[in-house]
């Protein structure tokens, strides 16, 4: 009997099921917590009599406060332990959304949000050092899946529930709903994993956290500013991006002359030698650009181009979220069996790139059977994209190095969002000038958006193709 066959027909077992869903409940809040602001930002506007600029930083501070501590994730794993570090992160977004909710202004809103993004930033990597700590190998597949239910869900449920609180004017909820889970999230965590500590962490690397933290952060405002529609000459937009570029190259040097104590280094660069982290780190980047279009652009569609309001636009994307439900935990299960991860993630970006076509050609905004497959398409090609990839950023790396390899994909993916963003703004606002109407503007973006879920082709090719022996 073969080690792949031992590995299939192991069981996922309630403990690791049972913290798989933990760790699931605690992701879904935040990424719940990002979408459901977005479309609660005009109501926020009204009620505190604050133009677009100004509501703007609800979310802007938000990402900014994210983007400052994501780099220090594998350090804080090694030196406290994930579990440790996961149930502290979760309480300080549990402390900014009851701040959040109880805010009196705009100006105490912005800054209660920082406190969010601040806690919500470790979250992401943490999940996966997590699963990785908790799963096994012979498990991985399976509970990656899991935990990539929210990653998929989220963006779906965020209209409906914003719609429905924003149209209902009771906009302190949507920070105030994530309270109980969160609170749920905090007490569970400690109890059902163990807290594993590096006994050699290795002290904190001061003046790369200063470089790499302010280059992502100086890079992701001078991102939102772009997308914002401020031009790129704009010393706004010019400063932070100028400023991204000088920090994070002097990161770069910073790390180049510490080569012989690695363990120091916040990005450890050597880790791109590997082939299968390095493509599932590009395959990670190129995916925060094309499957924007997939994720985000279709409910702006439905409510720019088809009159509807957030509400009835997040219900449309239902359909998405049930093609991605049905999928995820077949894929799963896959992975953990005899599986080919370059093969199930190829397959996964077809199925993107052909329901983001039918909206690249589609003639209006009306959500009708051949829209609502075209979503149902897309969720199943979401899900076959994105577990298989969350398995092979491990794939021929020692344990040692899992902290070190999330936090480099955390980061790429941060900038990968951050950029994909500013593009597909700027790509609509164009061909909004452009006099081709709405519906010819969207089809434009979905036209980009599809281009690059296409080029993530190309480094998805070089993904393994089985699984480490």
């Amino acid at each position: 009997m073969t080690g792949r066959a031992v590995g299939a027909r192991e069981p996922l077992g309630g403990p690791v099921a049972r913290a798989a869903a933990v760790l699931a409940a605690g992701a879904f809040v935040a990424l719940l917590d990002t979408t459901v602001v977005g479309v609660a930002l005009e109501s926020l506007a009204r009620r505190f009599d604050a133009g677009p600029a100004q509501v703007q930083w609800v979310a802007t501070a938000y990402l900014l406060a994210m983007s400052a501590v994501i780099p220090a994730t594998g350090w804080a794993a090694r030196r406290f332990g994930a579990v440790a570090c996961w149930t502290g992160s979760l309480g300080v977004f549990l402390l900014g959304s009851v701040l959040c909710g109880a805010a009196w202004s705009l100006g105490s809103l912005v800054a209660f949000r920082v406190v969010q993004g601040l806690g919500a930033g470790m979250l992401f990597p943490l999940m996966r050092i997590l699963v990785v700590q908790v799963a096994g190998p012979a498990r991985m597949g399976r509970t990656m899946a899991l935990i990539a239910v929210p990653v998929l869900v989220a963006p779906v449920a965020g209209p409906v529930v914003g719609g429905a609180l924003v149209e209902g004017h009771a906009w302190r909820w949507v920070f105030l709903l994530n309270v109980p889970v969160c609170l749920a999230v905090v007490v569970l965590s400690p109890l059902l994993m163990r807290n594993q500590r590096d006994d050699a962490p290795g002290r904190l690397d001061l003046a790369g956290l200063v470089t790499v933290s302010g280059g992502l952060t100086a890079a992701v405002l001078g991102c939102v500013r772009l997308g914002g529609g401020r031009p790129v000459g704009d010393l706004r937009v010019l400063v932070p991006l100028l400023a991204a570029a000088v920090l994070l190259t002097a990161h770069g040097l910073l790390t180049r002359r510490r080569r012989e104590d690695r363990g120091r280094a916040l990005l450890d660069f050597g880790l791109f030698r590997d082939r299968a982290f390095a493509a599932s780190a590009a395959v990670s980047l190129l995916n925060s650009f094309g499957l924007y279009g997939a994720v985000v652009l279709v409910p702006l569609f439905f409510q720019q181009a088809g009159g509807r309001g957030p509400l009835a636009a997040g219900l449309v994307m239902v359909a998405q979220g049930a093609g991605a439900g049905v999928a995820v935990l077949l894929v799963g299960r896959v992975i953990d069996a005899r599986s080919n991860p370059r093969a199930l993630v190829l397959a996964g970006l077809g199925l993107v790139a052909a329901g983001l076509a039918v909206f690249v050609r589609t003639g209006d905004a009306e959500p009708g059977g051949l829209l609502l497959v075209a979503l149902f398409v897309q969720g199943v090609g979401l899900a076959l994209a994105a577990s298989p990839v969350m398995v092979t950023l491990y794939h021929s790396l020692p344990p040692a190095s899992v902290p070190a390899a999330t936090t480099v994909n955390a980061v790429a993916q941060q900038l990968g969002a951050a950029v994909g963003t500013a593009v597909v703004a700027l790509v609509l606002a164009h061909a909004s000038h452009g006099g081709a109407g709405t519906v010819g503007a969207f089809r434009t973006v979905f036209a980009v958006a599809l281009g690059f879920v296409l080029l993530t082709a190309v480094p998805a090719a070089f993904l393994p193709a089985g699984r480490r022996a």
